[in-house]
């Protein structure tokens, strides 16, 4: 391809790579497998901040500023 057509926005046929889709239409999910994977979200929540809290504590013992009370 000459630089010319590419600037001028002419592609040849081939210029892309074939890539297959795997479209499908959209599924709703009924309301107790929503409710499950709420449940599991929460949970995944609350297990990150449990380690966000840990590590915050871990930081504030290395830097001198733990203080049990």
């Amino acid at each position: 391809m000459r630089e010319k057509d590419f600037d001028n926005g002419c592609f040849s046929a081939g210029w892309t790579d074939e890539v297959e889709h795997n479209l499908t239409p959209k599924q709703r999910k009924d309301l107790v497998t929503l409710l499950l994977e709420l449940e599991d979200m929460k949970q995944e929540f609350n297990r990150i901040a449990a380690k966000k809290d840990r590590l915050t504590n871990l930081l504030k013992f290395y830097n001198g500023g733990f203080v049990t009370e």
